[in-house]
């Protein structure tokens, strides 16, 4: 009875599992999108031009939830064009990806992949403007771009770092199967890997080297005008510890090189210096120091705009800038209008298609306090403890932008300890990317570090490439970093303040035009670096009352020394720092 039961119903569940079927047919690509897009694969055509493989992504416009496809583009420099015969696979994410630095690697049986991000140039959608809609001299979106940007109906949050890092990690997961892969980051890319270390689980069979990075806990785009000061003693330094003293000693700082530029910028905001009057730059005498100020932040950084790679060469010129300053002779003078106008001039290259997408995520996640302060609160606040700082119309740009640009809200990036195998690489000449966060996040990440003199956010390709090769080739064979020793800088990258060609900022060969050193200039107001005083006339008369006065008022300030140092003591455990990086490095 239950045989003829079953056969009664069997036309009925067939039915109805044929209906599920069609059903499940129908939707199938949507619901294998749900769950994981489709899998990518390598292809020799279509790709872009110096590539030999490249393969198009399909991913998700947000991971935690369904919704439009979107697709970005990965380029690929293959060892003997052949897919498999590499047992490493580099994985470049940054912004100043180099065709040579990638072919020499591939010389030496690496693979080397070019991970193009969601919403860039190689991406659909794009975030991109037209060319005409980017700051000439900074390649900065103009208010025309951002506008534009928020006409297109895009949500910025679908090409957050977040939903990028989580990109990145599953385009390995698909195409480094039974493969070695390093991430090789570095400038603001660096963000979307650090991102990706928070999800370390994730990362398995993945090490990363991380070059001119930052913390991005304590990044603020706006309040990086407060790195120079820091790059500039720096570079000072370098000038101080040539072996061959020509540097400092033409310069004549007996007092020490960063204490010979504060005095004179300081006669030159007290008008005192020569230069104010000789100089016909079209600007107030009593202002001609905030020209100089701007000056030496180019010179620091040109562009200034984290996402482009500044020229090293132009940290040449500081010290030779310092003595033609002081001097300002006929020549002198020539020498500064031809330098003003270099440093003012416009990019000569086409900004890159690629930075509207990336001040969506400077605009949104690299700001500590939303909305920033106006720029002249903050370049007065600024002004109180720092020297060079660069124009107000480059941070009066940013802050119109930001006002224009479309908003999203994202959660704070980790920066913890992490088990991934990790070499960093930190710059020091960087005023945006400051050497001081990103000590702070080497220290917590717990990683191999390796220190270079004056690398940029962008060292990869150039001052870092022989570093960085040395490491991938020992790692692959030893699953271990290499050694300090192997990590050296090229002569090519080497600063000559003394001999080198300047006639492309100066207009004469020689930068300095070297006559004889320059003479310490006198003090402004008894300022702290030339604080010591002349002895008053008429000092020994009443010296013994003077000296029972002093010995007096010695004993009170041992006894208030005394005094402070027990509330010291005994309120040292409750101190605190604020959580703004910048305030901190004031304590």
């Amino acid at each position: 009875m239950a045989l003829k039961s079953m056969r009664k119903f069997t036309p009925f569940f067939v039915s109805v599992l044929l209906h599920i079927f069609i059903l499940l047919a129908c939707f199938s690509s949507l619901a294998a999108l749900a769950a994981d897009p489709p899998t990518p694969v390598w292809s020799r055509y279509g790709c872009n031009a110096g590539f030999n493989f490249c393969a198009n992504v399909t991913t998700k416009e947000s991971w935690s939830e369904d919704g439009n496809n979107i697709y970005l583009f990965l380029d690929a420099l293959v060892y003997e064009d052949d897919i498999e015969k590499a047992n490493t696979t580099v994985w470049y994410v940054g912004e100043n990806f180099d065709d040579s630095w990638a072919s020499d690697l591939r010389r030496e049986a690496f693979d080397v992949v070019r991970f193009s991000f969601r919403g860039s140039e190689f991406a659909q959608p794009q975030i991109t403007c037209r060319p005409d809609q980017y700051t000439k001299n900074h390649c900065m979106p103009s208010v025309e771009c951002a506008e534009e940007i928020r006409r297109s109906g895009l949500n910025m949050m679908h090409y957050s770092t977040e939903e990028t890092a989580k990109d990145l990690i599953w385009v390995i997961k698909q195409l480094g199967k039974g493969k070695l892969n390093v991430i090789v980051a570095e400038g603001l890319g660096s963000v979307v890997v650090q991102r990706a270390l928070g999800m370390e689980d994730q990362l398995k069979n993945v090490s990363v080297v991380m070059a001119g990075f930052t913390h991005p806990q304590y990044f603020d785009i706006f309040k990086s005008i407060n790195g120079y000061d820091a790059v500039l003693q720096r570079v000072l330094a370098l000038c101080e510890g040539d072996k061959t003293l020509l540097c400092v000693s033409r310069v004549g700082a007996l007092e020490g090189l960063w204490n010979r530029f504060v005095n004179v910028m300081r006669a030159a905001e007290a008008n005192t210096l020569k230069c104010n009057k000789l100089l016909n730059w079209g600007a107030d005498a009593k202002e001609m120091y905030t020209e100089y100020r701007s000056i030496v932040a180019a010179l620091l950084k040109k562009p200034q705009n984290p996402l482009m790679l500044s020229d090293w060469k132009l940290l040449q010129l500081i010290p030779s800038f310092i003595y033609r300053l002081q001097r300002c002779e006929a020549r002198d003078q020539q020498a500064l209008t031809q330098l003003r106008e270099f440093v003012r001039s416009t990019e000569r290259n086409r900004c890159p298609l690629f930075v509207a997408q990336r001040y969506n995520w400077l605009l949104n996640e690299m700001i500590l306090t939303r909305p920033p302060a106006p720029p002249k609160e903050l370049m007065e606040a600024a002004s109180m403890e720092r020297l060079v700082m660069p124009s107000i119309l480059l941070l009066q740009q940013l802050y119109d932008t930001y006002k224009a640009f479309p908003k999203y809200n994202a959660t704070k990036i980790s920066v913890a300890r992490t088990r991934v195998p990790l070499l960093l690489l930190p710059s020091d000449i960087d005023p945006l990317f400051s050497l001081g966060m990103a000590a702070q996040a080497s220290i917590i990440y717990g990683a191999t570090i390796r220190r270079l003199p004056h690398q940029s956010n962008l060292p990869v390709a150039n001052s870092a490439s022989n570093c960085i090769k040395a490491n991938l080739m020992h790692y692959r064979r030893h699953f271990e970093w290499a050694d300090a020793a192997q990590c050296n800088l090229d002569n090519i990258y080497r600063l000559n303040f003394t001999a080198f060609d300047a006639y492309d900022f100066y207009g004469v060969t020689d930068a300095w035009e070297f006559t004889t050193p320059n003479m310490a200039e006198p003090p402004v107001n008894n300022s702290a670096t030339n604080s010591t005083s002349p002895p008053c006339e008429g000092a020994n008369e009443g010296s013994s009352r003077a000296m029972g006065f002093i010995t007096v008022l010695f004993v009170l300030t041992l006894l208030g020394l005394f005094g402070m140092t027990y509330l010291y003591w005994t309120k040292a455990r409750s101190l605190k720092f604020s959580d703004d990086f910048y305030s901190n490095l004031n304590h």
